[in-house]
């Protein structure tokens, strides 16, 4: 053991020179460099993650402990109202009124992909959406003018899950017609119907109207011609189930007329056109 330690050599560190050395000072550094930049990186990833969740979160949270958001509608004086005869915007289609043209309407771009609206409601639409997105609003457009082959696609489509629900091909035309019109009678096809959700919200059925955008729908929609189609209270008068997403256009002038009224479409028209006779 002893010899080994005598023979055993001293460990000679091998001297670097100053070329080394500088290249080494650089590795050294970028390491350093890219240590920082990842840290850094993920630091702001971090910071980004939880800024969106926390600007998801707040809105939710404020509405949890203020309780729903109340809007206020303007009060409508129907004592100035001249009715319009033959307003193109008045048209009424329903089951006993079917659409008299076979073409298309003018229509025009929405901004919503793939929806289409007649020109002026689709203006309207637009206006709407801005208005209602300034009060923290985010309405959603799900569909507007219809062609006859998606309206007779609609009606079949809800025969056909009456039919899978056990019944009869009579009442199960006579269910459908109840929540979409047979396709000659769909207000689709004028390009004045549009089926409005909002964002957080994107199924048809009666619990929109539990959401914040139904609320300022039912306040401001009239501001910009808009008015429940099918509402809750009036589905002896139009024949239809109550569809709080189903709005239609009928101009700022007559929408507010409808509104103050508190009638259905059709029995406002029915009124008025009662009284001009």
């Amino acid at each position: 053991m002893e010899r080994n330690k005598r023979n055993a050599q001293p460990i000679r560190r091998t001297r670097l020179t100053r070329a080394e050395w500088e290249a080494r000072r650089r590795r050294r550094r970028l390491r350093r460099v890219r240590n920082w930049v990842i840290f850094l990186s993920v630091c702001a990833a971090l910071v980004a993650l939880m800024t969106s969740a926390i600007l998801w979160l707040l809105p939710r949270v404020r509405l949890l402990f203020a309780g729903p958001e109340e809007y206020q509608p303007v009060a409508y004086d129907l004592s100035e109202y001249i009715f319009p005869e033959d307003d193109p915007y008045l048209v009424l289609v329903n089951g006993n009124l079917p659409l008299e043209q076979a073409a298309a309407p003018a229509l025009a771009e929405t901004g919503t992909e793939g929806v289409q609206m007649e020109q002026q409601a689709a203006a309207a639409w637009q206006e709407m959406a801005a208005a209602a997105r300034e009060d923290g609003v985010e309405l959603v457009l799900m569909s507007g003018y219809q062609d006859e082959a998606a309206r007779q696609a609609a009606y079949d489509g809800w025969v056909q899950y009456y039919l899978d629900e056990g019944l009869s091909a009579e009442e199960a035309e006579a269910l459908a017609r109840t929540v979409v019109p047979e396709p000659d009678c769909n207000e689709s096809g004028t390009g004045l119907a549009a089926e409005i959700l909002s964002d957080g919200y994107d199924t048809l059925d009666t619990g929109f109207d539990k959401t914040q955008a139904y609320r300022w729908l039912t306040a401001y929609a009239a501001e910009y011609g808009f008015i429940l189609r099918w509402p809750a209270d009036r589905q002896i008068a139009t024949g239809m189930a109550y569809q709080p997403w189903h709005w239609r256009y009928v101009g700022p002038e007559n929408a507010r007329a409808i509104r103050a009224s508190g009638l259905s479409l059709e029995e406002f028209l029915a009124l008025y056109q009662q009284t001009d006779t």
